[in-house]
């Protein structure tokens, strides 16, 4: 890739006033925030940082257009900063900030344009930490991706070419803690002085010794009691990765929760009984080796059904071999044969269960693999406003991952190995990585050539490893390698 002459940076910085919402108690100093909004005129790349003040080391959880930036997108957000990648049109963000008992929130409104007549690629990549906190994985993400190269740079130094027929993402080990400036730069003949988009990644040392802490949520069943929903949740943390956990505590808007469903076995989880209305939900973790309690928060919305005559709705589901289609068994409740049972996916109807729905499922086959909301709904003359009950269905492409394998021979009496990839089908299209006690050494694209690697006398864990659109979670295989030390 021919040197990048002149670079520019995102310098506009428009600061949108904040509005707050109540909170447990009254502070003499009352913490605030507001939303910094950075966005170069024309682009739909928008940058939106989180300023607080009396509210540092908060948690964050970001809205965009009221759906929550949750998830594997969580981890795109680093030092309190949201970068996004927007279609034209008005949208609303906001932040909302918990600490202890305290909670803050701002939104902004913004009206996106894309300049389409701007000859310069509107540059974006997403950003993930990928294993431990020294490891990210860069994204590139942006409209005639599949026909432009550019480069990834990291500190003003390129680091890595990227071409239309090559993978779209770079997988970076850092050093240490530090800050680190990532940019994908590229050059056009309609853009010769060139354009860019970055990222600043701190790390800190504290993140270095500390580990993630997070919980999952679960939905497990609606019972009306006295006329009044109430609505049952399970929250479950994983904490075999957390060896070093010492205490747990779980809160429900900042009141402990003493139950003895929790537990700490590889894990911990309680059960909780809530009706409607919006809940903070948190996990408090003492860890040995970080100087301050670890934290996680959720925020639960619930919201009764419309009357509390309607039936509870429920159904099963279960796939019809490996087509890309579905049986949905609704559960029975009083009536049913006597009622229209109407489906939706992804908020469009798309038919009505047949007679007797109690004992003949709804089948739907979907477009391909993808993710569907499927919801049931009903309405009757004692529910005449409706109810319905709805679950996400997500169809993965019915190709398995390739099996990966490697032989490994020694270099005669060097203390070097040859690791040969068995060939599997659609190789040659395939960067394959190999990892050495977990550090990325070596990638290469669809080869079978061996890889080759000097040793010091020790064990050691050699990993293949690769990823593809049709196995995005990728696959891997290991083995354990002995160096002996060498006759005396």
């Amino acid at each position: 890739m021919k040197k990048l002459s002149i670079w520019f940076i995102l310098t506009l910085t428009l600061v949108i006033g904040f509005t707050s919402c109540e909170v447990n108690e009254e502070f003499d100093n009352d913490p605030e925030v507001e939303i910094i909004v950075d966005n170069k005129e024309g682009s739909a790349v928008y940058s939106f940082e989180a300023k607080t003040s009396g509210m540092e080391d908060a948690q964050l959880i970001w809205t965009v257009d009221g759906e929550v930036i949750d998830g594997e997108n969580q981890n795109e957000i680093i030092n309190q900063i949201l970068d996004y990648l927007f279609e034209s049109g008005t949208h609303t963000i906001c932040v909302k900030l918990i600490k202890g008992d305290v909670v803050r929130e701002a939104c902004v409104d913004i009206d996106v344009t894309v300049d389409e007549n701007d000859p310069c690629p509107d540059l974006f990549f997403k950003a993930k930490k990928y294993e431990g906190p020294l490891t990210y994985k860069f994204m590139a993400d942006f409209r005639g991706i599949d026909s432009l190269s550019y480069g990834w740079f990291i500190n003003g130094e390129l680091v890595e070419d990227s071409a239309p027929d090559e993978d779209n993402y770079l997988l970076w080990d850092f050093e240490g803690p530090g800050r680190y400036e990532v940019c994908i730069k590229a050059e056009t003949p309609d853009c010769p002085e060139g354009t860019s988009y970055c990222k600043v990644i701190e790390i800190e040392e504290r993140d270095v010794k500390c580990p993630d802490v997070k919980f999952e949520v679960y939905k497990k069943d609606v019972v009306i009691v006295d006329n009044d929903s109430i609505h049952k949740y399970k929250f479950a943390a994983d904490f075999e990765s957390l060896d070093r956990v010492s205490r747990f505590k779980w809160f429900v808007d900042e009141v402990q929760i003493e139950d003895p469903n929790t537990q700490q076995n590889g894990g911990a989880y309680f059960f909780y009984e809530f009706t409607e209305g919006v809940y903070i939900v948190c996990l408090k973790v003492e860890v040995e080796g970080c100087d301050e309690e670890l934290s996680y928060c959720e925020e639960i919305f619930v919201r009764n059904m419309p009357d509390a005559k309607c039936p509870e709705l429920f159904f099963e589901k279960e796939r019809d071999g490996d087509k890309a289609a579905y049986y949905f068994y609704p559960r029975a409740f009083d009536g049913i044969d006597d009622t229209q049972l109407d489906w939706f996916v992804n908020g469009d109807f798309v038919g009505s269960s047949p007679e007797f729905p109690h004992n003949n499922p709804f089948y739907h086959e979907f477009d391909g693999p993808g993710r569907y909301e499927v919801c049931l709904m009903i309405e009757t003359p004692e529910c005449p406003e409706g109810t319905s009950f709805c679950k996400v269905i997500e169809i993965e492409s019915s190709v398995a991952c390739p099996e990966l394998f490697f032989e490994a021979e020694q270099d005669g009496d060097n203390l070097a190995y040859y690791f040969y990839p068995r060939e599997f089908e659609g190789m040659a299209d395939v960067t394959l990585e190999w990892f050495v006690d977990g550090e990325l050494v070596d990638s290469v694209m669809g080869s079978a050539d061996p890889f080759y690697y000097q040793f010091n006398p020790g064990t050691y864990e050699i990993c293949l490893m690769i990823e593809t659109p049709e196995c995005p979670n990728g696959t891997q295989i290991c083995k354990a390698i002995e160096i002996p030390e060498p006759p005396q």
